[in-house]
């Protein structure tokens, strides 16, 4: 029995190289179109460029049984194919002119489980994320080792699943500079393996690559992911922006900044002119994507004929004037939208308890106890007859300047209070004692929280101060002293 059980495997693993060998040997030879793609991008070998190719009118020579869907990467003058559905990671070489060849570099069995992967280069590092396959979203990170020629596994503190299909509006963008990729939103099944239905978690998420952790930045906003959801075109990056377009609209997003919005209008207008004249009778093979500072809108028949648009790029073509957050993450809104107000029984209970506090609040600090005019004139005349001679001459003679717009002077002040044959340090003691009495004695006569003489400093000169009458109380003292002459 084990013999024949070691025969079955023996020849299972046969069959499984032959399977491989024979899959190999169905790659096609590159058609002219995707030469002509290639030819183009390759005219530049500086910049990177990313491009996620779900339609099977382009697919270098790979067989749909290998892939559905691929990635093409482009870093620098080197350019490279990741089949989605697949862990196959190939190098496209050119020989010569117009001549490309597939070398595989990878040294992977697996294939059927990242359908619809993330795939995208940090620093040198290729690095895929998500995808779907055998039922199962996937949430982790997984790298191309140059050593193994293997995808291992990059850790993280925390599962993110997610996978890109079109009505599922997938935005990412990779932060070089600071080591952080960003991602709009998750996908999550529900109850696996029972069901396959999912769910969308409209969460931003953002992922340090340097202490390999995800944090949740907020909830993505409703008017972007309808936008992304019906851009099933092409993404690509400027600068620290990501660019794509929906019905004939521009759109750019900046994850650091938390913005998204249009072009310029002259680009919009520049880019629905060049759009209608280059795709006019709709090509089988029409992509877009940004080089340097030029936006490329590529149009290529099937025997190789390339032509194309080109729209310059600057920063002052984003504009600011409209611009909304890509993600909301104020702590009130995620509360509430925690306990959901208005359903059984903690969110009702929570708009009780909330309303409560806020009539509490509004009685406590906002609405005042009003007094009997009859009883607060006589409180004011308790308040004057406390008052010294001093003090009334030094409250009249403010008011008298204040209502003319001039500011008593502190010379007048230590006069009117006998103290300018003193020296500096009991002048300033002796004003201070001196307003300090009045309003102590105006709190305590009328009962008001506000202060009656208030001071400032000078605009001119920090070191000095202003005093004047509180404006609430202009009228009532003005009326005490004329009552009181």
């Amino acid at each position: 029995m084990f013999q024949r059980c070691s025969i079955l495997f023996v020849f299972s693993i046969l069959m499984h190289f032959y399977s491989i060998a024979q899959t190999e040997n169905d790659i096609k030879p590159i058609s002219k179109a995707e030469i002509a793609l290639l030819d183009f991008i390759t005219a530049d070998s500086i910049h990177d460029l990313h491009l996620d190719l779900f339609k099977e009118n382009l697919r270098f020579g790979v067989p749909t049984k290998l892939a559905n869907g691929i990635s093409l990467l482009k870093k620098r003058d080197q350019v490279y194919l990741q089949l989605m559905g697949s862990g196959r990671l190939y190098q496209i070489q050119k020989k010569e002119a117009h001549q490309y060849q597939l070398k595989r570099i990878d040294s992977t069995f697996h294939s059927g489980v990242n359908f619809g992967s993330i795939n995208l280069f940090y620093k040198d590092t290729l690095f895929q994320f998500g995808g779907i396959g055998f039922w199962k979203i996937k949430d982790h990170f997984t790298f191309f080792s140059d050593k193994t020629h293997e995808w291992e596994l990059f850790t993280a503190n925390k599962r993110v699943p997610v996978y890109q299909a079109p009505d599922k509006g997938i935005l990412y963008y990779v932060d070089q500079t600071n080591g952080k990729f960003y991602l709009s939103n998750t996908i999550h099944q529900q109850d696996f393996p029972n069901t396959l239905a999912t769910t969308t978690s409209d969460s931003c998420q953002i992922f340090d690559f340097k202490t390999r952790t995800w944090t949740n930045l907020g909830q993505l906003n409703p008017n972007l992911k309808e936008i992304a959801q019906k851009s099933v075109d092409l993404k690509t990056n400027f600068g620290p922006n990501l660019v794509f377009h929906s019905d004939l609209s521009i759109y750019w997003l900046n994850f650091s900044t938390n913005q998204f919005g249009n072009l310029v209008e002259d680009k919009q207008a520049e880019f629905r002119e060049k759009w209608l004249k280059i795709y006019k009778g709709r090509p089988e093979h029409m992509y877009q994507f940004v080089l340097d500072s030029n936006f490329y809108l590529l149009r290529i028949e099937n025997d190789g004929q390339l032509t194309y648009e080109t729209i310059v790029l600057h920063s002052k073509d984003f504009d600011n004037t409209a611009i909304q957050p890509i993600y909301t993450n104020r702590l009130f809104a995620a509360f509430l939208k925690k306990i959901e107000p208005g359903k059984p029984i903690i969110g009702n209970a929570f708009i009780v308890l909330f309303a409560l506090f806020l009539f509490a609040f509004y009685n406590r600090k906002f609405k005042k106890k009003k007094i009997p005019l009859e009883v607060q004139s006589i409180l004011y005349k308790n308040f004057f007859s406390s008052l010294t001679i001093v003090e009334k001459e030094l409250i009249q003679a403010i008011y008298q300047l204040q209502i003319k717009t001039e500011q008593i002077s502190i010379k007048t002040i230590n006069k009117i209070i006998g103290v300018q044959q003193k020296d500096t340090i009991t002048q300033n003691k002796s004003r201070s004692d001196i307003f300090l009495r009045i309003n102590q004695k105006f709190k305590l006569a009328t009962r008001e929280a506000e202060l009656l003489i208030v001071k400032q400093r000078e605009d001119a000169d920090k070191r000095q101060y202003n005093y004047n009458i509180n404006k609430v109380f202009l009228k009532q003292i003005e009326k005490l002293f004329l009552n009181n002459q």
